[in-house]
């Protein structure tokens, strides 16, 4: 699942300063013979599991055996554009073929590609305002695929950023000139982050002012990364600035500034270079065609997301971030703004201690990602499995859908979604798996609305956005549920309006959602090794995740066999705008 931040930013993965080490260590390093305890039947599982051939039953052997291969340091945190990623998209793909499934992605293929550029910004650029030069990353930065020149170009102030982004100055006023937009909400940033600023015809380039508590993130402007760039997502480059060089250009504090207002000349050169990443990107597609010659014409999408986060440059300690985080940070990266009291730090000092009595130092640097989202991934292979298995197909095709990027920001299912590979209002319903793996009494699974912990047990399972779009969809899961005696006790705290961790807006259901295609998101919910190098698959409950991918097979079946498609009866959403619990 995609971290949580002020409109996708991703929170920094930190750690205290004890549990740093000096190297980074491999699986293959790691003694076989060592054990875990997990689960709250404490449960001891290896860290190692020898691979089986899989059956067509849905089973906790087989759940096991793919979830080891996925999550396993070979593949390097699966980080999108690495050669770890592409290693599990090619098993994905393999695995779907071996399947029977259909290629149902470009030309005849497992894959759509998404096109991925690398960014990286020289650190030469400048910004000169009035003659005063100002400084790259505290004073200003700059955004997009885009380089950006103006030569003595004046900037001008068109008010504050407002959703529907209109102008407040003429067309005459704009040409030439830098047209600068004051920010005033997280909904703004997000419009203009996102490229949904249209600028103004014959104006030399757009400029945003930040607010002073938001200048932090004129670092996040300059960070290379990666980008997925396409006529759907605007690549043109912007300018940021802090309130104090509005100062600078304008003269006056941007809270004075009036529209119209015209500053000092700006010679800015933003120099960034783009270039393909080693490895491509790619959503893995695979189809079950229907049984039924009019409704295999329709489609109930099956999706996870396959890429995690990759890997440290250091090496840590693997028992201390585990104990650290249980008793600290029980949220995981949820919970980064947490350091420790001093009584939890002997807490941990003392339970770290009776530990290696028995277990020596295990040096960890990959983010293994087997709940998140090696869970959803592997019980999406599971589901595609059974339902090839049987003698009947349902009657509406079963589009599987594993994508990528779901956490730089829900890049494949967005891209898919704009490019889909089937007539996009032929997909009736979207059941969408993300960490699906844990949920057990000491898990911290979320929070209400009220803010309080929420913690898992034995019949666990959250559900988001099952009834947002179609009553009809959420009922049917109630009673699939109720009638297949699978007995989970749902928990929808979660998917309240305006929940402040805005999980709907977080794994790859909402841009399905955006379209008007009824969703359900199925998750045991968050936990101590949330985007950790803890999410290892010794720690997952797999007679649970077996129970959760079996309800989500069975409801893929009804969904698939109905007369009807779900009825969309709820509030439509609008695929340009932004995302709001």
């Amino acid at each position: 699942m995609k971290a949580f931040s002020a409109r996708g930013v991703m929170p920094r993965l930190m750690s205290a300063s004890l549990l740093i080490g000096s190297a980074p260590l491999l699986a293959q390093d790691v003694p076989k013979t060592q054990q875990v305890q997990t689960g709250a039947n404490r449960a001891v599982l290896p860290l190692k599991h020898e691979p089986r051939p899989t059956s067509s039953a849905i089973t906790t052997q087989d759940l096991m055996t793919r979830l080891y291969i996925y999550a396993d340091d070979s593949l390097g945190g699966r980080d999108v554009g690495t050669e770890g990623h592409f290693k599990a998209t090619e098993y994905l793909a393999a695995e779907a073929k071996r399947m029977g499934l259909k290629p149902a992605g470009e030309n005849g293929t497992y894959f759509q590609t998404l096109p991925l550029k690398s960014r990286r910004v020289d650190r030469l650029s400048s910004f000169v305002s009035g003659g005063t030069n100002v400084p790259l990353g505290s004073g200003w930065a700059f955004s997009g695929m885009e380089s950006i020149t103006t030569n003595d170009a004046e900037v001008v102030f068109a008010g504050p950023l407002s959703t529907a982004s209109a102008t407040a100055i003429s067309a005459d006023q704009a040409r030439g000139r830098v047209v600068a937009y004051t920010i005033t909400s997280n909904e703004n940033f997000a419009q203009a982050r996102e490229g949904r600023v249209e600028r103004p015809a014959g104006s030399a380039g757009l400029l945003f002012i930040l607010p002073p508590q938001a200048r932090g993130f004129l670092g996040f402007f300059l960070q290379s990364g990666l980008a997925v760039v396409d006529d759907s997502v605007p690549s043109d480059g912007r300018l940021w600035v802090s309130d104090s060089t509005a100062l600078l250009m304008f003269g006056k504090s941007a809270r004075l500034l009036t529209e119209g207002d015209v500053g000092a000349k700006l010679n800015v050169k933003a120099v960034v270079s783009v270039t393909a990443p080693a490895f491509p990107a790619r959503n893995v597609v695979a189809l079950l065609e229907g049984s039924d010659p009019k409704l295999k014409n329709q489609y109930v999408a099956v999706g996870a997301h396959s890429d995690h986060v990759g890997t440290t440059p250091r090496g840590m300690d693997h028992d201390s971030i585990l104990v650290f985080n249980r008793i600290v940070r029980p949220g995981g990266a949820e919970d980064s703004d947490k350091f420790g009291t001093p009584e939890q730090f002997a807490e941990i000092n003392a339970e770290l201690a009776e530990r290696r009595k028995t277990q020596p130092t295990r040096r960890d640097s990959i983010f293994n990602g087997a709940d998140d989202d090696g869970s959803g991934t592997v019980a999406v292979q599971e589901i595609a499995e059974y339902l090839s298995s049987l003698k009947t197909k349902p009657k509406r095709s079963t589009l599987f859908v594993w994508h990528a990027g779901e956490e730089k920001g829900l890049w494949g299912s967005a891209f898919y979604t704009e490019h889909p590979t089937v007539p996009r209002d032929s997909i009736v319903a979207q059941l969408n798996v993300d960490m699906v793996g844990r949920g057990s009494t000491t898990d911290v699974t979320g929070a209400g609305p009220d803010g309080k912990p929420l913690h898992g047990g034995p019949d666990y399972l959250q559900l988001v956005g099952s009834r947002r779009l179609s009553t009809e969809l959420g009922d049917l899961v109630e009673r699939v549920n109720k009638d297949k005696k699978h007995n989970f006790s749902f928990d929808y705290a979660m998917d309240a309006n305006g929940h402040p961790m805005n999980i709907y807006c977080r794994s790859d259901h909402y841009e399905y959602a955006k379209w008007g295609i009824p969703v359900t998101f199925f998750t045991t919910g968050g936990h101590s090794a949330y985007h950790q190098l803890t999410d290892e698959p010794q720690y997952i409950d797999y007679p649970h995740m077996q129970r959760v991918t079996r309800l989500i097979a069975d409801i893929t079946l009804e969904v698939g066999n109905r007369a009807t498609r779900p009825t969309v009866d709820g509030v439509k959403l609008d695929p340009r705008g932004s995302c709001k619990q």
